[in-house]
Order: C-alpha cells, then structure tokens, then sequence
C-alpha cells in the first residue's frame, strides 16, 4: 500500500501530531476510490469514519422539505468531513457527494479512539481542531443571518478564491470554478440572483 504519511501530516486535523503517530494514523487507514457523483454519505445514516480527501472534491449538502439543496460547504483535497462520528455514534444530517473521481483516506472510530486513549497531546490537538471547525461554522451562520444575498455571493467567491484561485496581475482567477447553481446552494438564494450578481 502507498505510503500516505506526509499527506496525512498535511490536514489541518493532524498537522501537531509526532511523526510517530503520523505513523500510526497511517497503520490504521485505508483508502477507497470514488467516481464522480457518488453518494458517499447520505443523511440519516450511521457514521463512525473520518474521511481525508487525498484528490478530488466533494459536496455536503442539505435539501429542505422541497427538496431544494443547499451546499453546506465543497471539501477539497487535504479537507476532510466525518470528525464528529469518530467520537460517538451518530446519525448524520447531511449527504456528501463528490464532484469529480475522488480518492479518500478512511479511519474507523475504533481504531482513533485506541489513538485518542493513548496520546493526550493527540487528543487536545484534536480538540483545538475540533473549535477552530466550529468557529468557520459559527461565522458561516453570522453570513447567512446578517449578510446580504450580494455580500454573501461575493464572500463565498473569495474563500473559493483563497483556496483554488490564481492571482494574474491584480485579478483572482478560478480555474474550475462552482457553477451558478452551486454558488445559489451555497449562499442561500436563486440561481437567477447569482446569474444577475455575475
């Protein structure tokens, strides 16, 4: 099997961890290849596995009782989605589909809890990640609440930007950018609004 350690040393999730337990991460991972749009999770299913994104992309979305989606957020190669399960047991609440073939590092919760109950640094680094995750989410939700449709499009463009754009002269260029309905998922509004926007 492919040496994954310094991919895994990588995500946000593991970056303060010894090379040792890099190590030992990598012992007790396995990696599952996707093609495009498969449902990885869907909502109200059991889930006990972190899933690291080594290539590709995937969605988490919601669909409300008219079964309009919204995107949640787009996980990119080094994300990773699935943290909360690797402490309890839980029914999940949003679907994760890729976007194009992917290629994910799976690690079951037995196997991390063994980790966790062994390493206590490992364990407050994990927490600290864990807090950094929830403020994105706390700040996300300030958007949706007090933004505007227009600052919200314009916010989502430049975090799209920071993580995948190319700067030529004083400009961001997004290569393989969303499409406009992805933006309308993402930011709460009508692909039409996003269409007048751009």
């Amino acid at each position: 099997m492919e040496d994954y350690r310094d991919r895994i040393s990588k995500v946000a999730f593991f970056s303060a961890l010894t090379e040792d337990e890099i190590q030992v991460i990598a012992r007790i991972a396995r990696v599952n290849r996707y093609r495009k749009y498969h449902v990885i999770l869907e909502e109200g299913e059991k889930r006990d596995t972190l899933f690291i994104v080594l290539k590709g992309r995937a969605k988490v979305s919601l669909f409300d009782d008219t079964g309009k989606e919204y995107i949640v957020d787009v996980i990119e190669e080094g994300g990773f989605f699935g943290e909360l399960s690797l402490f309890d047991e839980l029914t999940g609440f949003v679907n994760i589909v890729t976007l194009e073939d992917t290629q994910l590092l799976l690690i079951r919760r037995q196997d991390f809890i063994m980790l966790l109950r062994d390493s206590p640094e490992f364990a407050l680094n994990i927490i600290k990640t864990l807090t950094m995750r929830l403020k994105a989410t706390n700040e996300k939700l300030r958007g949706l609440a007090f933004m505007s449709v227009e600052e919200r499009i314009l916010q989502y463009l430049r975090e799209v930007g920071e993580k995948r754009g190319i700067l030529v002269k004083d400009r961001i260029i997004i290569e393989r950018g969303p499409t406009q309905v992805e933006i309308a998922s993402y930011c709460g509004c009508s692909r039409e609004t996003v269409s007048r926007m751009i």
